[in-house]
């Protein structure tokens, strides 16, 4: 045995063998560790304190290796596989930086939306280094592909593959064994604790294989009867579908307004900072006047859409694979029962207001699988005044939402996402005379991104109060049902905080009706269900589970089961057939048209006047289908340099994406017939 071994280690070819195979993927899965801890002795501890999850992330590792073993080009492949590795965990090392939580497999669906903002977190000079850096390291992958040396021997593929299946079949053992004895976790409730624990390359596995809600075990016709049975007879003794109850009527129907506020927290809730003043004194005040709480979100410094998912459906995240963005995946082919489409059973309109490009997040295509009739996005607003990271300011958001109830006679239902608070926040000074000052904090630079922080919340306390002040002056009632998405990547720890938690917000319930004061902390996927219950609406199966369920025992089983039904399953809860159809979303509130041309000549030039409706800064003109420089005159007029302008000449006017040009809409079809 013995020689055998010496025999081993002295052949080049098994030396060369150990080290790719057995003893690469250990160095690799600790640096990646040591990354994602941004410490090399943190990195060799978990090693040590962690063995079963570091195992099996190297085990994952190995496999990927492995498939070397049929190339002749091995250097190279093993080389190219490496580099991906140390690459994703570079990633995940920025990703922890920037926004706290780590880089997850549906992070690959938002490279969109990433590159969209990347220049809000990183200056022009990171971003070249990076490219820089990128290509260097594709030149030398590519020169070794072409360079490198090929094995001289004759490959055994038919041993090699037993070899590389038997790594496979071992990974998978031992990872289903850690599963079953509890040292792995196949769901996780907390990204940022689970890839901590379990490891970052078995954690981004998991989010690349594991979406959607999967099947429950007692999932069947039967379960799904006896949940729906349960809502019937023993809580509402009424039929359970997704109308109201014909026993039970509303007791109002006001305007209902959700105000989702980006990154907002009352940051006096951490410990051992000194503001000069308190940054949101407004918001602050109404917590005693109303009824508010704590709420727990799903994420920390990023994932807006995926609270709005949580609080327009009442769906748990939970459920869902690790990280993911259901406007990404599911919601990309299907209707999903939600707040809009609920209400609309009560004679509601559905609006929903982002002063951010429409297309982030798909948001132009989920919202009418949400049952939204109107989505104004940036591309349909007037916003003149921006923060210093090029973030549109709050404030305009308040027109926009009286704009909405002024457009329909009906109720309005008014889901708005603001974007002031958003990251990144910058470590040097970018504000002159700040309104709010810090103090105890040593580090120059995380005091500049706190007080940056500090001071664009402090603005939208001041939109708050002036939003709630021109709503008290409706002769209409209303609910102002508002709340932070999820807290500011400022690198905070659950114990710099007061109550001990990364993933509570606050959420306040205003109204001009004088509604009970319920104080209570909720989850997020059960906010929207209070504020139906407050007003006697039951429209909806998971709004009626929620309503009647949440304190029962079985309640989370429960809303897996209907989850999966309504989205992936047979639809037993609606009868076998999705009930909801797409809206035609309407984008914007007010209808962009063109009422004539004329041909203008001014300095020496000749120019194609536009005149119009509800024209802004992303505006732009298409002649005969060619796009046109176009220049923003007033809400009522366009132009541009056009020659030769000749009669039966078509004109039409498009709203485009702010980042990347995608044409959101267009008006109708204008004939330029001469003058």
């Amino acid at each position: 045995m013995k020689n055998r071994i010496h025999e081993i280690l002295r052949n080049q070819i098994y030396r060369r063998n150990i080290l790719c195979f057995l003893v690469l993927p250990v160095v690799l899965n600790l640096a990646v560790e040591m990354m994602g801890r941004t410490s090399v002795i943190d990195g060799i501890v978990y090693m040590f304190t962690h063995p079963i999850p570091f195992l099996c992330n190297t085990l994952i590792i190995m496999v990927t290796v492995s498939s070397a073993l049929l190339v002749k080009r091995r250097t190279f492949l093993i080389t190219f596989i490496s580099v991906i590795w140390l690459i994703l965990g570079t990633v995940n090392m920025v990703m922890l930086n920037v926004r706290v939580t780590p880089f997850n497999a549906s992070d690959l669906r938002l490279l969109d939306a990433a590159r969209s903002i990347i220049d809000k977190y990183f200056n022009v000079f990171t971003i070249t280094l990076v490219i820089i850096a990128l290509i260097i390291v594709i030149c030398l992958i590519t020169i070794l592909f072409i360079k490198g040396s090929r094995i001289e021997y004759k490959i055994n593929y038919w041993k090699n593959t037993v070899i590389i299946g038997a790594i496979f079949v071992l990974c998978v053992v031992v990872l289903n064994i850690s599963i079953d004895t509890g040292f792995m976790a196949l769901k996780f409730t907390n990204l940022t604790t689970a890839y901590h624990e379990y490891g970052f390359v078995y954690c981004f596995g998991n989010g690349l294989i594991n979406t959607g809600v999967k099947k429950p075990k007692d999932y069947s016709q039967t379960t799904i009867d006896e949940i729906l049975e349960q809502i019937k007879t023993e809580k509402n003794d009424n039929p359970v579908n997704i109308h109201p109850d014909e026993n039970t009527r509303p007791k109002a129907t006001p305007n209902i307004i959700f105000l989702q506020l980006e990154s907002f927290f009352d940051i006096n809730k951490v410990k051992n900072i000194e503001f000069s003043e308190d940054p949101i004194p407004y918001f602050n005040s109404l917590k005693n006047q109303f009824s508010s709480g704590y709420l727990n979100v799903f994420n920390v410094g990023y994932g807006t859409c995926n609270t709005e998912f949580e609080i327009m459906t009442g769906m748990n995240l939970d459920d869902f694979g690790p990280g993911e963005v259901p406007y990404k995946t599911v919601l990309q082919k299907t209707t999903c029962e939600s707040m809009a489409y609920n209400l609309k059973e009560y004679g509601y309109s559905a609006h929903a207001i982002h002063n951010n490009d429409g297309t982030f997040y798909s948001r132009k295509w989920v919202f009418e699988k949400l049952g939204y009739d109107t989505f104004t996005s940036i591309e349909y607003m007037h916003v003149t005044e921006f923060t210093p990271m090029d973030w549109s300011k709050d404030k305009f958001l308040t027109e926009e939402i009286l704009k909405a109830i002024r457009s329909t006679k009906e109720p309005d239902y008014i889901y708005t996402i603001s974007v002031q608070g958003h990251g990144s926040y910058p470590s040097t000074g970018k504000i002159e005379n700040p309104a709010v000052t810090v103090s105890n904090v040593s580090d120059d630079g995380r005091k500049n991104a706190i007080e940056y922080y500090a001071n664009q919340i402090r603005e939208m306390d001041d939109f708050i109060k002036e939003l709630t002040t021109e709503l008290s002056k409706l002769d209409e009632e209303v609910i102002l049902v508002m709340y932070g998405d999820h807290l500011p990547g400022l690198g905070f720890s659950e114990e710099n905080l007061e109550n001990g938690s990364l993933y509570q917000t606050e959420y306040i319930i205003w109204n001009n009706m004088n509604l009970p004061v319920e104080n209570e902390d909720l989850e997020t996927y059960q906010l929207s269900s209070k504020v139906m219950k407050l007003l006697g609406m039951n429209s909806g199966v998971i709004n009626k589970y929620h309503q009647n369920y949440r304190n029962d025992e079985g309640y989370l089983s429960g809303l897996q089961n209907l989850e999966y039904d309504i989205l992936y399953g047979d639809k037993i809860a609606y009868g076998g057939i999705n009930p909801y159809t797409p809206t035609e979303l309407q984008m914007g509130v007010d209808t962009i048209e063109i009422t004539r041309v004329e041909k203008q000549e001014a300095d020496g030039r000749q120019y194609a006047v536009i005149h119009g409706k509800h024209f802004n800064e992303f505006s732009r003109v298409y002649v005969n289908g060619d796009s046109f420089s176009t220049e923003y005159v007033d809400e009522q007029t366009l132009r541009i340099v056009y020659e030769g302008l000749t009669s039966l000449d078509s004109f039409v006017v498009s709203q485009e994406d702010k980042d990347d040009g995608t044409i959101l809409s267009s008006t109708k079809e204008c004939l330029y017939y001469g003058q």
